[in-house]
């Protein structure tokens, strides 16, 4: 549901962010929970591709330890899955506060829009652009971007 609220917004910027070249920005300085939830989930992955590891060395082996290493890979995606749900909990006044300021500068892009004022178009179309790139940026540093909609230059709508 948030990814979907997400997209839409994003996708209503794709035309004022294509219009204006990229600019770096850094993802946020997380508060402490969510600097300790991400290296959790980092540690989580480790043990989730360890799992893997060992599960495929014992199937080429015929190891009897094959069933005992299927159930440490399912209780390590699960301690990685429920770790991220933490992180998400934790991290979503960001991407709140980011998905806002998105939404506050399409607003007054498109009031402007409507009103055709020219003057104020390329400073409104600079925002959305600074603000799409900051919630990108969040949602990449904190392992929730992506799922089909980022495609490395900016965030877009396929219809």
């Amino acid at each position: 549901m948030k990814r979907r609220f997400l997209a839409t917004i994003l996708a209503a910027a794709a035309p004022a962010m294509a219009q204006t070249p990229p600019a770096s920005t850094a993802p946020t300085t997380f508060p402490p929970a969510v600097q300790a939830d991400l290296a959790t989930v980092t540690q989580d992955q480790a043990a989730l591709k360890a799992a893997f590891e060992q599960l495929r060395s014992d199937e080429a082996a015929n190891a009897a330890a094959v069933p005992a290493d299927r159930s440490a890979v399912a209780l390590a995606h699960l301690q990685l899955r429920m770790d991220m749900g933490k992180l998400h909990m934790d991290a979503a006044p960001i991407l709140q506060a980011d998905a806002m300021a998105l939404q506050s500068a399409l607003t007054q892009l498109h009031a402007d829009q409507v009103a055709n004022n020219a003057g104020a178009l390329a400073a409104d179309q600079a925002a959305v652009k600074q603000a799409g790139d900051q919630l990108r940026a969040d949602a990449k540093a904190l392992h929730v971007g992506g799922g089909g909609m980022d495609h490395g230059k900016r965030w877009h709508h396929e219809d």
